[in-house]
């Protein structure tokens, strides 16, 4: 059994176990709300926004390159999600994740007290792990739970080989660090979102992975830890503050006369053994438009939007995804798309699509901001050439709003004026610079979304990044479009 902490191409399938688990030995005891508020919990779009702020540790257990067991740690020492699959309860791996999570509180994150809302069937098996009730069972969002808790010892824990502990104080400083840093310049991720976690875990990963590492430090657990664990758990959460795209300020207009529906495309290909292959892609759709044929098309692109990412990894396969799925012995294609409709009125229709994807392996994680500006009057798509004047004043004037958004005076600066000009006329430069822009209450956001290949210098981790502007800045380089008279 290895035992390891995840990185972020490894989220999705640990949430997937999650899930799976949950809803086999735990939903059949819960209410409907609190399966809601769970499957809402465990969605990738906000799990990893959390993990890339620091503040989730995920440690999975695999067997046979297998993911069987996960378990989420806040940086408080509270566990969060603590789940193993049926067929390898009772084998270990639930044991050892606990072990793993309690050297993660003493080692790194200096947390003296370990804690988790236990759901009422698996109180017993966390007593034999050395945890306590601290509490009386207790109801939230439609889930059942007790809350309990341990001690953890940080003298009995010391660090292998007698390493320094700097590096990890040095490595939670950097982290907190990090979080301040966002928390001063005062970014907004419906503008900016960047991938930053706490690194690779260094050394401690390096000795988690060495197989005697449980024989080393098992006499520093409790003493009546036990290898009793066998079942899922349901751990509390905290409401975060919205980001990504959930944080974009919308502009919906009262008394429309058409509807919004949602529609999902999902597949999964459980045939193929050696290969997972998954989608999940929600999008808008709009009912009840006086114009049947432009309702027809509008309802087309909004859907094929959302689409892109399918289409280009798994119905008409681009030659470098074709390259990938030979090469990898365990080929991957995922795409779970979320979206909200940042402006709707009578006549224009603006949608923000968050596509969350693997294409060809668990190495090519990425995610992808796409947008649909489109006219409900005729089906037309609006690009950001189509409503702005891109000359060298807007140019300039937006970068400048883009690298204040970054506070980064060095953001883009690979790109002259003219291949910024032409980035954002839509030569995205094989895929690297993609044009986006959508309307919210606010105004307009205009940037990239961008995808720049592993190691290119250039790269500093920004996923996506928009440039926001009221309509009245924008009113100067406004284009001759249409687009201005349907939002009027």
């Amino acid at each position: 059994m290895d035992i390891r902490r995840l990185g972020q191409n490894e989220l999705l399938p640990a949430l997937h176990l999650a899930w799976e688990v949950f809803a086999d030995e735990i939903a059949p005891t819960v209410s409907p709300e609190g399966v809601e508020s769970f499957s809402k919990f465990i969605k990738y779009d906000y799990i990893s926004q959390i993990w890339q702020r620091g503040h989730l540790i995920f440690f999975g257990a695999y067997e046979d390159g297998e993911i069987c067991g996960m378990l989420a740690l806040r940086a408080d020492g509270h566990i969060a999600l603590f789940f193993v699959k049926k067929q390898y309860q009772g084998r270990g791996a639930g044991r050892m994740l606990f072990g793993a999570a309690y050297h993660c509180c003493a080692e790194l994150l200096l947390a003296d007290r370990m804690t988790v809302n236990a759901a009422p069937g698996a109180v017993e098996k966390y007593i034999h792990m050395g945890m306590r009730p601290a509490g009386q069972e207790q109801e939230k969002d439609g889930m059942r739970y007790v809350p309990m808790e341990m001690y953890v010892n940080l003298k009995m824990v010391a660090p292998r080989g007698g390493k320094s502990k700097a590096p990890w104080i040095a490595l939670g400083v950097y982290a907190l660090v990090f979080m301040l840093v966002l928390t001063a310049v005062g970014l907004n991720a419906a503008r900016i979102w960047r991938d930053e976690s706490w690194g690779d875990g260094g050394a401690y990963d390096d000795y988690l992975d060495e197989p005697d590492f449980w024989e080393e430090y098992g006499d520093s657990l409790p003493d009546d830890y036990t290898d009793e664990y066998d079942g899922g758990e349901y751990g509390g959460y905290e409401e975060e503050e919205p980001t990504g795209i959930d944080a974009i300020p919308e502009d919906i207009a009262g008394d429309l006369s058409y509807e919004i529906e949602e529609e999902t495309y999902t597949f999964s290909d459980e045939e193929k053994q050696s290969m997972v292959i998954e989608f999940h892609v929600n999008y808008p759709k709009i009912s009840g438009l006086a114009d049947k044929g432009a309702e027809e098309k509008v309802n087309k692109i909004l859907k094929a939007r959302a689409m892109e990412t399918v289409k280009r990894i798994y119905e008409d396969p681009a030659p470098e995804i074709k390259e990938r799925v030979l090469g990898e012995n365990n080929p991957v294609l995922i795409s779970y798309v979320e979206y909200k409709v940042s402006y709707a009125s009578e006549d224009l229709l603006s949608v923000v699509y968050d596509d969350l994807s693997y294409e060809g392996g668990q190495n090519y994680a990425s995610q992808h901001l796409r947008t649909c500006n489109i006219s409900l009057k005729n089906g037309t798509a609006y690009e950001v050439r189509d409503i702005v004047s891109l000359n060298s004043g807007f140019v300039d004037l937006w970068l400048s709003v883009m690298r204040n958004e970054t506070n980064d005076s060095a953001f883009l600066s690979e790109l002259d004026q003219e291949e910024m000009k032409k980035a954002l006329e839509g030569d995205s430069k094989e895929g690297v610079y993609v044009a986006n822009f959508f309307l919210d209450a606010d105004g307009i956001e205009i940037g990239f979304d961008l995808n720049y290949e592993e190691g290119d210098p250039n790269d500093r981790g920004y996923v996506w990044v928009t440039a926001p502007f009221t309509l009245d800045e924008l009113r100067e380089y406004a284009s001759g479009s249409t687009f201005w008279n349907e939002i009027e």
